[in-house]
Formats: C-alpha cells, structure tokens, sequence
C-alpha cells in the first residue's frame, strides 16, 4: 500500500475510504497541475479564509502549533493542517484543536476523490480546504508537506509565508545541495506576500526572526513564531500564550525518564541531543531509533552514538529500515548497536530514555511506556 494502516483504519468507519486513500501515490515533482484542476473544481475554497503558509526541513509543525494557538487565544476561529499524523489521520485536520470528526471525511473526501486524477496530498489537502471553509474559520494555518515549490498546499495566496529551516532531507526529492533544498522551499514565497525566515535559514534574505540563545531547540521555534505572530498584529498577551504551545512527540517527556521526539535527520537529532543534555544533566542516556529508508540514518546513528547507547527498533511499515538493517549499518561504522524489531523497555540500564526518528514508532512507543507504567505500579 505504500502508506501505513493505522489505528484510525482498522478501528472506525473510515477503514475502506482510507485504505483507497492511502493507495495514492504522495505525489511530487508532478507540479501543481492536478491539485490546480481539482482546486478550480472546489471553486478556490481556501479564498474564504486567511492562510499562513509554513515550510521548513525541521520546526515547521511546531511553529504552525504555535502560530494557530495565539491567533486562538486572541479570538479567531483557527484551522491547522498539519502532516504527518501520529496516531489517526484525523489529526491533520482541525479546528480550534479539535480533528475534524470522521462523519465529515466520510461526507466530503468522496465528492473530492471524484473531481479528477490527484495524489494522496492533492485530495488531504483538498479535504482540510473544503472542511475549513465550511466551518467558516478566520484563519488556516497551513504546513507543507515536503519542500514547497510542488507542495499541494502550494495553491493557496497567504498573507504570510515562512521558511523554518533549511537543511539535509528528501535529498532524493529537493536535491543534493543547501542550495537547491533552500530553492524549493522558497517556492512558498509569493510576490507582494511578506515572508519571514528563520534564523539559520541560507540563502535567502529577508525579515528573519531572531537567534536562539538557549540549548533547547523549542526556543527557536518559539522565536519564529513570535516574530510571524508580532507581523500579523497579534496582541502580546496572546503571542505568549500560544508559544507554549507545542505538538505531541517534539521533546514530550513522559512518566519523567522518556522522551518522544520525531527527529529524523542530523540537523534535527543534535538539537534533539543538545536539548536532552541540557534538561537531564549527567544522565545516562539510552536511544531507541528507527528511520525512514529516505533519511541520512548514518549520520544519525553517528551523532546518538557519541551522546549514548542505542536499540535499533524497526517495525511492519515497509518505508522504515528494519532492526538489521539499521544495526548493521551502525556496526559499519564501527558502532555497537542493540537491534529488536519491537520496543523492548526492559532489560535496558539507563537513567533516560528517548525514542526518536520515525513518526511511524510514536504509536507502538506510547504503548510500550503505558505497559511498562502498567508493570511498575
């Protein structure tokens, strides 16, 4: 299927509508052509709303969490796609942080799948349009999903786009370079529209939210949307509480010795070890990883082992690397690696634990943690 089947699948009505969804190829590099066709179809639904557009290798669902919170608290009603979902595909989709109930993707994603050739993200992207523009919101909040240029978000006219981060990921769909990666992203970027950059971001210049000083990696994030939320007028009370915000599994900390983080490329995973020193001084640290098999998991593996020791942890979803195959590649570099195709707690000595790389380990890690609370209280 080439897409996972999740617990939203197997466990509601949505199960066959979702599993023709998912048999879609993701669609890239096609262009924009079939997301337009099907965008003139719904008659331009995203022109009822405001959008704020956000693209960046890492940071951008935290900054899109963020930005939806405060433009909430200061009263709009606020739409928020985001991409990948962790548990249920629900979740991409909400409205004032709640997922779009599955009787209106039952209701409005058939009409949409019928309106002519698309891609999974083509006809997703259609279905939060069509689902924010009835629900009458005032703003949407609108993460792409890789790069930007040929994103199927990249329809909508924003009245303020931002670029997160540039770094190495999807080199096999955004290029090998900085440069063409930072060229793709950019694509978000519309003429007479004000974008904001992010403080490392290369290349490109223009208004840039300012630098970290601290070693956790929420706090630049935090910064970015900050700044975007000062550009749209949005009240000092309200820009602090939003910034609070922050999505499951970035540095979620659990029953205090666990931490989920979906970091997944080397850019990603030194923030994620800089900001797990800074919380758990001189603790000893354990990773349990698995990746993709489109990431730069040997530099990854090469920057964990340095901060710990590491279980590689594969899974059923053929996009990732199994336990081997990721054990063996930390062995080619001379690294020790543990290798299970499940998420083993017990029998591992340390004082902290983070799963990280894969959104696809989240699920089958928070009920790792329940049964082993389960099995201490």
């Amino acid at each position: 299927m080439g897409q996972r089947r999740d617990i939203c699948q197997v466990l509601s009505p949505l199960n066959s509508l979702l599993d023709h969804l998912f048999s879609f190829k993701r669609g890239f590099h096609s262009g924009l052509e079939s997301m337009r066709r099907i965008d003139q179809e719904q008659k331009h639904l995203h022109r009822y709303f405001r959008s704020i557009h956000v693209a960046g290798t890492n940071g951008k669902g935290s900054v899109c969490h963020k930005i939806a919170a405060a433009l909430q608290e200061e009263g709009y009603k606020v739409g928020l796609y985001t991409s990948p979902h962790l548990l249920f595909f629900c979740e991409r989709i909400r409205v004032n942080g709640r997922m779009i109930p599955e009787e209106d993707v039952l209701r409005l994603l058939p009409p949409i799948m019928e309106m002519g050739e698309g891609s999974f993200f083509d006809y997703t992207t259609a279905l939060a349009f069509a689902y924010f523009a009835e629900q009458r919101i005032d703003f949407a909040v609108i993460e792409t999903g890789i790069g930007g240029r040929f994103d199927s978000t990249n329809v909508i006219c924003p009245i303020l786009s931002i670029i997160t981060s540039i770094d190495y990921d999807h080199m096999h769909l955004l290029g090998e370079t900085l440069q063409e990666i930072a060229h793709e992203k950019a694509g978000i970027i519309k003429p007479g529209v004000p974008f904001l950059l992010g403080p490392q971001v290369p290349f490109l210049e223009g208004i840039r939210a300012p630098r970290s000083q601290s070693s956790f990696y929420d706090e630049e994030n935090s910064l970015i949307a900050k700044k975007a939320l000062q550009m749209l007028g949005i009240s000092s009370p309200s820009i602090l509480a939003g910034i609070k915000a922050r999505p499951s599994c970035r540095f979620e900390v659990v029953h205090e010795k666990f931490v989920l983080d979906v970091a997944h490329n080397p850019h990603g995973i030194a923030k994620l070890i800089s900001a797990v020193r800074f919380h758990f001084p001189g603790k000893t640290l354990h990773f349990f990883v698995g990746f993709s098999l489109d990431k730069d998991a040997s530099s990854c593996l090469q920057l964990l082992a340095q901060a710990g020791s590491i279980t590689c942890i594969g899974g059923k979803n053929p996009r990732l690397f199994t336990a081997h195959q990721l054990s063996s590649l930390a062995a080619s570099f001379g690294i020790a690696a543990f290798a299970s195709e499940h998420l083993e707690l017990s029998g591992v000595e340390a004082d902290i634990f983070v799963i990280c790389g894969s959104f696809y380990l989240m699920a089958e890690a928070r009920k790792s943690i329940e049964d082993w609370a389960r099995g201490v209280d």
